[in-house]
C-alpha cells in the first residue's frame, strides 16, 4: 500500500514522503524539488545530503545581488548543455504539489531570467521497490530554446556507479562515444575501464573531480552503497537522436563529497509553451555489495541488478 504524507526532514524543511512496504522517498517542497531521500525500508539513505551547505556558487551576476545556488544534494533537474551561471538557478523557492493515487506531481515556479519551469511526476509501484520519475522542462519565453532534460542524482559518499558499455556489433564502425572532461585524469585510481562495464568508486579522501559520459544504449545506470543497488532505467540513445556533450545520454561525476549518476534526453528545440519530457524508472535491490573492480565481478553484479 502506498503512503503519501507531509513531513519535515533535516534542515530541508517540508518534504513529501512517498512510500510502500518496501521503499521510501522524500521530495523537498520548501525548495527544489529534490528527491533528497531514497532507500529500502530500514536502510540508509542513498542520496547525498549537503546539510552543512558546503557546495554553493555565487550566481549574483545573473540572478541578482546576494543570490547563491546550493547543491543541497539529492536528485535534481537541469537543462543541458551546462552554462555558468545561467544553469545554476537558485531553486530555493517553495514547490507546488498535487497528490494522485500512486504519488504526486511537483512543480517549481517559473525561473527568473531563464524563463524555464521544471516539474516532476512521481508514480510508485504499490508493492515493489520501484517508481518512475517523469521530468518536464517547459519554455515560457517568447523565443525558442534548444536543450536536453538533464537529470542529476547526487549520491552519498563511498558508493560506486556502474555503467554498461554499448555491445552493438557495428562491424567496421565505432559503437561507442566516450566524452571526457578537461579535469579528468584517465589513470585515476577510482575508475575501472572494463571490458563491458565502467565502474567509478567515490573516495572522500580524493578531492580531484572526475567526469565522463557515454552513449549508454542499454539505458541503465547503477549506484551501489549501504548494501543496496539503485538502478535508473531510461529511454536509451536513439540511433538518429542528437545528444549533448558530443552525443552522450549518460554521465558520471565524482569528487570528495559525492558522486553523480546522470541521464540526459535528446536535444530538442522547444517553442513557447512546449516541454521536453524525460522519464527514469528507479529500482532498488537489497543485499548488493561491491568489492574490487574486475571484469568478472562486474559481470556478476550486472546479472543481479540489470
Amino acid at each position: 500500500m502506498i503512503s503519501i504524507k507531509e513531513t519535515t526532514y533535516g534542515n530541508y524543511g517540508k518534504c513529501l514522503a512517498i512510500s510502500n512496504d518496501t521503499m521510501e522517498i522524500y521530495v523537498t517542497i520548501d525548495l527544489g524539488p529534490r528527491i533528497i531521500k531514497c532507500n529500502l525500508k530500514g536502510k540508509n539513505n542513498l542520496m547525498f545530503e549537503d546539510i552543512e551547505r558546503k557546495k554553493t556558487s555565487d550566481v549574483s551576476s545573473v540572478f541578482g545581488e546576494g543570490k547563491e545556488w546550493n547543491i543541497y544534494g539529492g536528485h535534481r533537474m537541469w537543462l543541458s548543455p551546462e552554462k555558468f551561471p545561467e544553469t545554476y538557478y537558485p531553486d530555493c523557492e517553495k514547490v507546488v504539489y498535487s497528490i494522485h493515487a500512486t504519488g504526486a506531481v511537483f512543480t517549481a515556479p517559473v525561473q527568473a531570467v531563464t524563463g524555464l519551469q521544471f516539474s516532476m511526476n512521481i508514480s510508485m509501484h504499490e508493492t515493489e521497490p520501484t517508481f518512475t520519475a517523469t521530468h518536464y522542462v517547459k519554455n515560457t519565453n517568447e523565443e525558442s530554446i534548444k536543450g536536453a532534460m538533464w537529470c542529476l542524482s547526487v549520491m552519498g559518499q563511498d558508493g560506486a556507479v556502474v555503467v554498461p558499455q554499448p555491445t552493438e556489433d557495428t562491424g567496421l564502425l565505432a559503437n561507442r562515444i566516450l566524452a571526457v572532461w578537461p579535469y579528468t585524469d584517465m589513470t585515476d585510481e577510482r575508475i575501472f575501464w572494463g571490458k563491458r562495464y565502467i565502474a567509478l568508486r567515490q573516495k572522500p579522501e580524493i578531492a580531484d573531480s572526475i567526469k565522463y559520459g557515454i552513449n549508454n544504449t542499454a539505458g541503465k545506470i547503477a549506484y551501489i552503497n549501504h548494501g543496496q543497488a539503485l538502478v535508473k532505467s531510461y529511454a536509451s540513445n536513439h540511433p538518429n537522436g542528437e545528444y549533448p556533450d558530443f552525443g552522450v545520454s549518460c554521465e558520471v561525476y565524482a569528487c570528495d563529497l559525492f558522486t553523480e549518476a546522470e541521464t540526459l534526453s535528446e536535444l530538442k528545440t522547444i517553442a513557447k509553451g512546449e516541454s521536453i519530457v524525460h522519464a527514469e524508472t528507479w529500482t532498488l535491490t537489497d543485499g548488493i555489495e561491491i568489492g574490487e573492480f574486475t571484469n568478472e565481478s562486474l559481470a556478476e553484479l550486472a546479472e543481479k541488478i540489470f
